[in-house]
């Protein structure tokens, strides 16, 4: 039989209950007690988070989380309580096949390519053969192939390609010599590899590999000439890239790249040269319900959330999260068939938001850190049943939390007038308890959180104990509310 767990929000005709939720939050405090473990560049690989992080003891280091509330931490790289890997990266994690490679120091190689195999850490490739650092950076696979970008002395910063076989080879020369080239974000796209160069004839622009051919060579001069577009937020979407990019005459918008022909501009919010994006640190665009979502700038200079319909070129507002002043959304991700996010709302200060498509406004999931101080949630990453992301709740700094869509009930309620409800979560019957003192029609009705009635029932009960038993089998997982009402009062709706 379908398991179902859902969340109820019971109210009747004499009062309201009050309920907290065990919303569905999961703190797996890496650092144990009130020290931040500070989780950087999580990733998600085969069903395992793989990140950074300090537990206490050993610094800044290599971990993962699989199926047990505790991270794992394979080997302690920067021996004592030294970090393994310094700040400023985007991607230093990447996986391939069965296994993971990840930018770290060992304390006598500087910080350079690593791998582990599920069992084995090891040093994959010494690029500066000492104590100095590469600082290789953006890992990305592409048909058994890991590119990278990462900075020499002799050759400056360019791109790599590691065949797990052999040395990893220098691909890109761009600017000849020790002069830097490339510089991130790094993406495979059209069985090729796109990034960001910098030259003196072009300023920083969207540039490619291609492995077969072994060539690089200039994709796109957004801004023409010696100027930067400064593309960022790349992001493949139905065999399409996505980015933003900056031009003199209409700022920093939303493009598409078919690999072939020019980018195209897909919006223009504010006009007049005002960009409509800014670049975002990840997931700045979003597939979801045949539209991409992603963080907009108004004529106002206000952020909400907007989407992108590639069917008709339609730019729209879908909604604001602070409707007196930016909601600053970010990290969009989807999980459980809907949108997640970060916003501020302007009270609560940035928390999580879920969104899915049949509403015309998001929800709240759950405020972590009471308040205007904000939990924080920073790189939302899916992974499995789980909703991964680095966040404060006030309680244990900062850490790696998740949100789990099956694990949502009620604790913790007041039950006056003898109303009871169980099992909660509840999968496949609910009983909901409760005592009339004389006989009288009792309608009942079950809705989601958009308020679309799923269950509705009136039926006439004695005096004394009564218990109403509901279906749940056949509903799908998600929070439900659920009204007890007499003729004589009114039904209250959340």
């Amino acid at each position: 039989m379908a398991k179902t767990r859902v969340l109820f929000i019971v109210f009747c005709l004499l009062s309201v209950l009050s309920a907290t939720a065990q919303n569905g939050f999961i703190n797996y405090d890496v650092a144990n007690g009130f020290a931040s473990a500070a989780p950087q560049y999580l990733t998600a690989h085969n069903g395992r988070l793989y990140f950074f992080a300090n537990n206490g003891s050993s610094g800044r280091e290599f971990m993962y989380i699989e199926d047990t509330n505790k991270a794992v931490l394979p080997q302690n790289l920067a021996a004592g309580n030294k970090n393994a890997i310094g700040n400023g990266y985007k991607r230093p994690i990447a996986g391939m096949g069965s296994k993971v490679y990840f930018t770290s120091t060992n304390g006598s190689a500087g910080e350079e390519v690593f791998m582990y195999d599920g069992t084995t850490v090891k040093l994959i490739a010494d690029l500066t053969f000492g104590p100095d650092s590469s600082r290789p950076d953006y890992y990305t696979p592409l048909n058994g192939k890991l590119y990278f970008i990462a900075t020499t002395a002799a050759g400056g910063t360019e791109l790599y390609e590691y065949n797990e076989v052999n040395f990893p080879k220098m691909v890109t020369d761009i600017n000849p010599g020790a002069a830097n080239s490339v510089s991130g974000p790094v993406i495979a796209f059209d069985n090729k590899i796109f990034f960001v160069a910098t030259t003196s004839a072009y300023g920083s622009e969207l540039w490619f590999y291609d492995p077969v051919a072994d060539t690089s060579g200039l994709a796109a001069d957004i801004d023409t000439g010696v100027a930067s577009s400064n593309p960022a937020d790349f992001t493949v979407i139905n065999g399409k890239l996505y980015l933003s990019a900056s031009t003199v005459k209409n700022g920093r918008e939303m493009y598409e790249y078919d690999g072939s022909n020019a980018p195209t501009m897909l919006t223009d919010i504010s006009p007049s040269g005002l960009s409509s994006i800014s670049p975002s640190y990840s997931n700045a665009f979003a597939w979801y319900n045949n539209k991409i979502y992603f963080a907009g700038r108004d004529t106002f200079g206000q952020t909400h959330v907007h989407s992108y319909n590639p069917a008709n070129s339609d730019v729209k507002l879908e909604f604001k999260i602070n409707t007196n002043g930016s909601s600053q959304p970010r990290d969009f991700v989807v999980y459980n068939k809907q949108l997640f996010f970060t916003a501020n709302d302007g009270s609560k200060g940035f928390e999580l938001y879920h969104y899915d498509s049949t509403g015309t406004m998001a929800s709240l999931v759950g405020d972590l850190c009471d308040g205007a101080n904000g939990s924080f949630p920073m790189e939302l990453t899916p992974v499995g049943d789980n909703l991964f992301f680095a966040g404060n709740d006030c309680n244990l700094g900062i850490e790696v939390i998740a949100f789990n869509y099956k694990k949502v009930g009620i604790q913790d309620i007041a039950l006056p007038q003898e109303i009871s409800v169980y099992p909660n979560p509840v999968q496949d019957e609910l009983h909901i308890n409760f005592t009339l003192q004389q006989k009288q029609q009792v309608p009942v009705t079950l809705t989601d959180v958009y308020g679309r009635t799923v269950y509705s029932t009136t039926k006439e009960y004695s005096a004394g104990a009564q218990r109403i038993a509901i279906p749940m089998s056949g509903l799908a997982t998600g929070v439900y509310i659920y009204n007890v009402g007499g003729s004589a009062g009114k039904v209250v709706k959340e």
